[in-house]
């Protein structure tokens, strides 16, 4: 019994520890993205060719966050018109290779095996980004922020694409 009780205030202290730190990281994403002009931010990711995934990977590697937190800043990315292949790289190089993961794996298993870790994981986040948008990833992104509608009434039976289209309540 006293293994259950520690599991569940276990349980506890991370949920709230968690929720704390998704909604701190939340608030701080508005506040930059309300102060950063989303043109310029669509601009520095849509970079030609491959260079806009190796921003967002770079990005991703330098922020010390984990899944949880990462999710916020994908949303402002997105809502901000961002390209899809640089906000993915961004999804998976942040939290795989943010400085605490490559700082313990050097310490544990040397300077060697953190390189390798950091070359692989950072291309393998660059042409992941590529090839979903190829792939047309972009078409799986659902829209969770109702918008002004392209009238500027703010309907609810509007779904505006990622690109920016405004569409009938029916996806394309």
């Amino acid at each position: 019994m006293n293994n259950l009780l520690s599991t569940i205030q276990y349980f506890l202290i991370i949920t709230a520890e968690l929720t704390v730190l998704f909604l701190g990281i939340s608030t701080v994403v508005a506040l930059v993205l309300m102060y950063i002009p989303h043109d310029k931010l669509r601009q520095w990711l849509s970079r030609r060719g491959m260079w806009g995934n190796f921003l967002g990977a770079v990005v991703g590697s330098l922020t010390p966050f984990c899944a949880c937190s990462t999710i916020p800043m994908t949303l402002g990315m997105l809502n901000a018109g961002a390209p899809f292949g640089p906000v993915m790289s961004f999804v998976i190089a942040s939290p795989l290779l943010n400085p605490i993961i490559i700082t313990m794996i050097w310490a544990l298993m040397g300077v060697k095996a953190s390189l390798l870790y950091f070359s692989v994981t950072f291309l393998g986040a660059m042409l992941f980004g590529i090839v979903l948008e190829k792939a047309g990833g972009t078409h799986y992104v659902k829209n969770l922020r109702v918008r002004p509608s392209c009238c500027g009434n703010r309907r609810r039976d509007l779904w505006i694409h990622p690109s920016g289209d405004c569409c009938q309540y029916s996806r394309p």
